[in-house]
Protein backbone atom coordinates (compact mmCIF):
# COMPACT_ATOMS: atom_id res chain seq x y z
CA UNK A 1 0.00 0.00 0.00
CA UNK A 2 3.00 2.23 0.91
CA UNK A 3 4.05 1.99 -3.00
CA UNK A 4 0.88 2.59 -3.93
CA UNK A 5 0.89 6.15 -1.89
CA UNK A 6 4.17 6.85 -2.95
CA UNK A 7 3.73 5.71 -6.76
CA UNK A 8 0.57 8.03 -6.69
CA UNK A 9 1.91 11.20 -4.81
CA UNK A 10 5.14 10.94 -7.46
CA UNK A 11 2.90 11.13 -10.26
CA UNK A 12 0.45 14.07 -9.02
CA UNK A 13 3.84 16.08 -8.09
CA UNK A 14 4.70 15.28 -11.80
CA UNK A 15 1.36 16.58 -13.25
CA UNK A 16 1.35 19.78 -10.68
CA UNK A 17 4.77 20.65 -12.30
CA UNK A 18 3.82 19.86 -16.17
CA UNK A 19 1.05 22.30 -15.43
CA UNK A 20 3.28 24.76 -13.75
CA UNK A 21 4.80 27.61 -16.02
CA UNK A 22 3.73 26.93 -19.18
CA UNK A 23 4.95 29.18 -22.10
CA UNK A 24 1.27 31.12 -22.84
CA UNK A 25 3.08 33.36 -24.88
CA UNK A 26 6.00 35.20 -26.51
CA UNK A 27 7.19 38.65 -27.23
CA UNK A 28 10.36 39.41 -29.18
CA UNK A 29 11.99 42.65 -28.47
CA UNK A 30 13.78 44.21 -31.99
CA UNK A 31 15.84 47.27 -30.52
CA UNK A 32 17.33 49.67 -32.66
CA UNK A 33 19.29 52.67 -32.62
CA UNK A 34 19.44 55.12 -36.00
CA UNK A 35 17.59 52.05 -37.76
CA UNK A 36 20.49 49.69 -36.82
CA UNK A 37 19.85 46.40 -34.71
CA UNK A 38 21.21 46.95 -30.94
CA UNK A 39 23.58 43.84 -30.20
CA UNK A 40 23.91 43.40 -26.30
CA UNK A 41 21.08 45.58 -24.85
CA UNK A 42 19.40 45.02 -21.98
CA UNK A 43 15.59 45.05 -22.26
CA UNK A 44 13.14 44.87 -18.92
CA UNK A 45 9.99 43.27 -19.04
CA UNK A 46 7.22 44.86 -16.64
CA UNK A 47 3.93 44.19 -15.78
CA UNK A 48 2.57 47.37 -15.01
CA UNK A 49 2.73 50.86 -15.40
CA UNK A 50 5.70 50.96 -13.00
CA UNK A 51 8.35 51.47 -16.13
CA UNK A 52 9.93 54.12 -14.82
CA UNK A 53 12.78 52.37 -12.40
CA UNK A 54 14.58 48.95 -14.22
CA UNK A 55 14.54 47.41 -10.18
CA UNK A 56 10.72 47.40 -10.81
CA UNK A 57 11.37 45.12 -13.93
CA UNK A 58 9.56 41.27 -13.89
CA UNK A 59 12.00 39.66 -16.29
CA UNK A 60 15.05 41.46 -18.53
CA UNK A 61 16.59 39.43 -21.41
CA UNK A 62 19.80 40.83 -23.83
CA UNK A 63 19.61 41.36 -27.13
CA UNK A 64 21.05 38.50 -29.53
CA UNK A 65 23.46 39.65 -32.46
CA UNK A 66 20.23 40.49 -34.22
CA UNK A 67 18.97 43.02 -31.71
CA UNK A 68 16.21 40.87 -30.77
CA UNK A 69 15.26 40.22 -26.78
CA UNK A 70 13.04 36.99 -26.34
CA UNK A 71 10.33 37.00 -23.86
CA UNK A 72 8.38 34.04 -22.67
CA UNK A 73 5.19 34.75 -21.11
CA UNK A 74 4.17 31.54 -18.68
CA UNK A 75 1.54 30.71 -16.48
CA UNK A 76 0.66 31.38 -13.69
CA UNK A 77 2.58 33.93 -13.12
CA UNK A 78 2.39 36.57 -16.24
CA UNK A 79 -0.84 35.17 -17.42
CA UNK A 80 -3.46 32.45 -16.43
CA UNK A 81 -3.20 29.10 -17.13
CA UNK A 82 -5.00 28.79 -20.90
CA UNK A 83 -6.23 25.12 -20.14
CA UNK A 84 -9.25 27.41 -17.79
CA UNK A 85 -10.78 27.98 -20.87
CA UNK A 86 -10.71 31.62 -21.32
CA UNK A 87 -7.83 33.59 -23.36
CA UNK A 88 -6.05 35.16 -21.00
CA UNK A 89 -5.37 38.86 -21.92
CA UNK A 90 -2.62 40.89 -20.50
CA UNK A 91 -0.56 44.51 -21.17
CA UNK A 92 3.19 44.30 -20.68
CA UNK A 93 5.34 47.20 -21.38
CA UNK A 94 9.29 46.45 -22.48
CA UNK A 95 12.00 49.60 -21.77
CA UNK A 96 15.48 49.88 -22.20
CA UNK A 97 18.03 52.28 -19.84
CA UNK A 98 21.32 53.90 -19.93
CA UNK A 99 24.36 53.83 -17.86
CA UNK A 100 22.71 56.62 -15.71
CA UNK A 101 19.31 54.38 -15.46
CA UNK A 102 17.14 56.42 -17.67
CA UNK A 103 14.98 55.16 -19.87
CA UNK A 104 15.94 55.59 -23.19
CA UNK A 105 12.85 53.56 -24.93
CA UNK A 106 9.53 52.12 -24.12
CA UNK A 107 6.87 50.07 -25.99
CA UNK A 108 3.75 48.19 -24.54
CA UNK A 109 2.25 45.62 -26.00
CA UNK A 110 -1.08 43.58 -25.91
CA UNK A 111 -0.44 39.89 -25.29
CA UNK A 112 -3.93 37.29 -25.37
CA UNK A 113 -2.93 33.52 -24.87
CA UNK A 114 -1.13 31.73 -27.58
CA UNK A 115 0.11 34.88 -29.19
CA UNK A 116 3.42 35.39 -30.74
CA UNK A 117 4.42 39.00 -30.99
CA UNK A 118 6.85 41.08 -32.36
CA UNK A 119 7.69 44.53 -31.47
CA UNK A 120 10.22 47.85 -32.05
CA UNK A 121 11.78 50.08 -29.39
CA UNK A 122 14.08 52.77 -31.13
CA UNK A 123 16.52 54.09 -28.17
CA UNK A 124 17.35 57.94 -28.13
Amino acid sequence: MKKINLLLAALVAVFMTSCMFKVEATVDVTVLKNGEPQKGVQVYRFNDTSYSYKSNAADAQMTNDKGVAHFDLRSPDDLDPSSLGAVERAMFYFATFNENDERTGLVEVGVATGDKKQVTIEIQ
